[in-house]
């Protein structure tokens, strides 16, 4: 790998690690200072709360936002309420130019929130011809058999939407378990291989 290779790579390595702290700090600020600001005004305006202060009645805005999405996570937890979400994503994604930011951002909460701890361990599998190979993730362990062969539950993402994907049984003789973690494979399949484990020899 040459200089300009591993500078790129090392530079992306340090903006995958830092975004994530930069964008929950961004995420807090805008819930407390902007959003929290805004209805700490409509606050003040209620006698009890007249007097306090500005700092204080922006804490008293966002604990109304983070009570705000508990509710909205309440009734969208019901069947009425993930029928609506369903339709408002329908509808959102056929917008015109606003679907290409409603896709992208969806893809990017799905990727962020999605439950990582259902993968029990990382793995390598031929897919999709006899001669390659790709990443994927162990459900669980508990084996299928078919005939004579054991299967077990594989999860096979897409790139660069690792929340997308494949279920399926694969034999058991043919995975090729690794001590990768989530995490990395996860980046690794999202960057489309930019970003790449440093151990990578395993033994066919």
């Amino acid at each position: 790998m040459g200089l300009r290779q591993k500078i790129k790579r090392r530079f992306i390595t340090g903006f995958v690690a830092v975004l994530p702290l930069v964008l929950t700090i961004g995420v807090l600020w805008f819930l407390i200072i902007k959003i929290g600001g805004f209805l700490g005004g409509y606050f003040t305006q209620i006698a009890i709360f007249s007097n306090i202060s500005r700092p204080l009645s922006s804490l008293l805005g966002f604990l109304a936002v983070i009570i705000g999405i508990y509710l909205i996570g309440v009734i969208t937890s019901g069947f009425l309420g993930k029928w609506f979400i369903n339709q408002l994503d329908t509808i959102m994604a056929k917008l015109p130019f606003v679907k290409g930011f409603y896709n992208a951002a969806r893809r990017l909460v799905d990727t962020i929130l999605i439950d990582r701890a259902a993968f029990s361990k990382v793995v390598i599998i031929k897919y999709p011809w006899k001669n390659t190979y790709t990443l994927a993730f162990l459900t669980n362990k508990d084996k299928w058999k078919i005939g004579d062969k054991e299967f077990y539950n594989v999860f096979l993402p897409t790139s660069p939407n690792p929340t997308s994907g494949f279920y399926l049984l694969y034999p058991v003789s043919d995975i090729i378990e690794t001590k990768i973690p989530i995490q990395e494979a996860f980046k690794t399949i999202a960057s489309g291989g930019v970003i790449i484990p440093d151990k990578r020899m395993y033994q066919c």
